[in-house]
Order: structure tokens, then sequence, then C-alpha cells
């Protein structure tokens, strides 16, 4: 179910939809739920980026969950000259439901260098990432 459909989506300051996929903006954590067969690269991230920065500006910290839904990929090598930019981003929690995906998400952590950690649910991404924030 996407954030859409629950509750904690009437929560949300804004939500943003892309050609790629939504954008939850709350407080101090953003919640993205990318469609299937994406591929994530550099445009999408700076577009995400830019978004982030309207929202957050340059100096508030912030988390990032990704609610993976679908099957995406995400281009790492075109992420990573560009990484610097989320210098405000202080965790970020993946949420997926298969061996895969958690795969796919220690890979990008370990090429990223950031501080992340993989979920089952939703509500327990949400609770680390505000814990990270603190």
């Amino acid at each position: 179910m996407n954030i859409k459909e629950t509750p904690l989506g009437k929560e949300a300051i804004s939500i943003v939809e892309t050609k790629f996929g939504n954008l939850y903006f709350f407080d101090n954590f953003l919640i993205t739920e990318i469609y299937e067969g994406i591929v994530m690269g550099e445009k999408e991230f700076i577009k995400v980026f830019d978004l982030c920065m309207d929202c957050y500006g340059l100096e508030k910290p912030f988390g990032i969950v990704s609610h993976r839904l679908y099957p995406y990929s995400v281009n790492v090598f075109e992420l990573i000259p560009i990484a610097h930019k989320f210098k405000s981003v202080v965790a970020n929690a993946v949420v997926a439901y298969t061996d895969l995906s958690l795969k796919n998400f220690e890979l990008e952590k370990q090429l990223l260098k950031f501080k992340g950690k993989f979920f089952n649910n939703l509500d327990s991404a949400i609770d680390w990432i505000k814990k990270e924030i603190e």
C-alpha cells in the first residue's frame, strides 16, 4: 500500500508527483516511492535534491525513507559524483520486501558511504529516522 492510501499521507506537509515517483515531505524526513521499472540516475537525483532544498533548505538536517514498493534500479555510478550534495541527509532508511532489495541496498550503502538501515516495515523505518535526526 502506498503512502497516499494511508493516514500517514495526510500528515505530509507536501506531496510531489514526478515522472519517476511520488515524494512525501514531512517536517524532518522525506519518503520516496519510485515507480516500477524506473532507473534512478543523475537527473532524477538532482530533481530530488532540488525539491529537498526547497523544503528543508541547505542547513536543516533531514532523513530519507525509500519505500521500495516496486522494483526499480539505482544507477550508483551516476549518483557517486553528486552524493556530496546530500550532506544534510543524516540517515537513509530503506523499506523493502525482497532479498534482492536488501542486497541492492547493501551495495548502494557500501559504494555511497551513507548511514543507512534496512527495514521490512515502514513504521520501524520512520521511528529509526526520527531518532537519527534528533
